[in-house]
């Protein structure tokens, strides 16, 4: 079925894999699958009526989602004539973004493991560029706003639109600040679901809100990680308040204990936290990317990451206002590091270092 996020895994997999670890050989091997997904996503367009037959009239898009145009609460949902289901009109227009949103992601993607495995690149690069220009003509304004206009009280639709680089200047500036709204409104929680909470934290710290981030990190209230873990988690669950200890538990129709979504947070944790993250251009943590983002509110962090490369360490602390960060960059590795608050980087070898700022 042609679930968008889902479906798309396809595609998202072997590229997360061989970022991780630097094996081309999963590119390779799927490369036949993904192109002709590629060029059906293409030819479609991931539009939801094109597809109608593959997705049943029906998408989880941003599942379980505190937002408006929610499937699984039926947000998203209308009753027709005949006293069927039946998708609104802004529905529609909602998943037909978060598709045209995974058409680029998703080409991107292949652009990098096409020039990895040394396959035409040119294909994908023409095809990154159709689905942004695809995405801008059909679903924003050029002030930055979004066309179908609930769109613009939501937070999911922001991060995809920052996440694709879709608006820059004023309309970008726009954008940033009627997102930050949103979570002040809310009262400083989330309000995404499966798709959105996967680029949440991400993109927030692309765009200069690694504050907003970590009172997402920090909050309480529902829905969060820690009301999860306030109520008794000691997995990732799949609904925020799968169990709550003032009420029992949550709906029992879909209720997992032991999900994968939100887990999410933990690249975020290890990745603008602690600061280790993959290179792309150079996969498997030959060529690291340090830029470690602390919080006082954290206090310390301990960090040991075992990557293709060799183990990976990152351990920072506060001592009054004195930030002191202890890193290490395993044989025959590099990396790219960039100290708090600083857009100069630097690079280093491998070895152990501390820095006090």
């Amino acid at each position: 079925m042609m679930r968008l996020g889902w479906a798309d895994a396809g595609v998202i997999v072997p590229w997360t894999v061989w970022k991780q670890f630097g094996d081309k050989s999963i590119i390779d091997e799927n490369w036949a699958s993904m192109e002709k997904f590629m060029d059906h996503v293409n030819d479609t367009k991931y539009d939801h009526n094109a597809l109608s037959k593959e997705n049943g009239n029906y998408q989880w898009a941003d599942w379980l989602s505190y937002e408006p145009l929610e499937s699984c609460g039926g947000g998203a949902f209308t009753t027709d004539a005949s006293g069927r289901r039946a998708p609104l009109k802004d529905a529609v227009s909602y998943w037909n973004y978060l598709g045209a949103s995974y058409w680029a992601i998703d080409a991107g993607m292949m652009l990098d493991m096409a020039k990895a495995a040394g396959k035409d690149t040119g294909k994908y690069s023409r095809m990154v560029d159709e689905a942004k220009a695809y995405l801008k003509s059909k679903f924003l304004n050029p002030d930055g706003t979004f066309k179908t206009r609930i769109l613009n009280t939501m937070q999911t639709p922001a991060l995809f639109a920052l996440k694709n680089n879709l608006v820059e200047g004023k309309a970008k500036d726009s954008m940033l600040k009627r997102l930050r709204d949103n979570f002040t409104e809310h009262g400083n929680c989330l309000q995404t679901g499966f798709l959105g909470t996967s680029i949440l934290m991400q993109v927030l710290s692309e765009n200069g809100m690694t504050d907003v981030a970590y009172e997402l990190l920090f909050q309480r209230k529902n829905p969060s990680w820690l009301y999860s873990i306030d109520n008794g988690a000691t997995t990732i669950w799949e609904r925020w308040n799968s169990y709550m200890i003032e009420y029992g538990m949550g709906p029992r129709g879909m209720n997992s204990f032991n999900h994968y979504a939100y887990g999410c947070v933990c690249q975020w944790l290890w990745e603008t936290a602690a600061g280790i993250a993959a290179d792309p251009a150079d996969p498997g943590f030959r060529h690291i990317i340090m830029n470690p983002v602390p919080d006082k509110r954290l206090g310390h962090l301990d960090a040991k990451y075992e990557s293709a490369a060799g183990t990976i360490s990152s351990s920072w602390k506060y001592e009054g206002d004195k930030w002191i960060w202890e890193f290490s960059i395993p044989e025959g590795a590099t990396a790219t590091v960039t100290l708090p608050g600083e857009r100069e980087s630097k690079d280093y070898t491998a070895g152990s270092y501390k820095v006090e700022i």
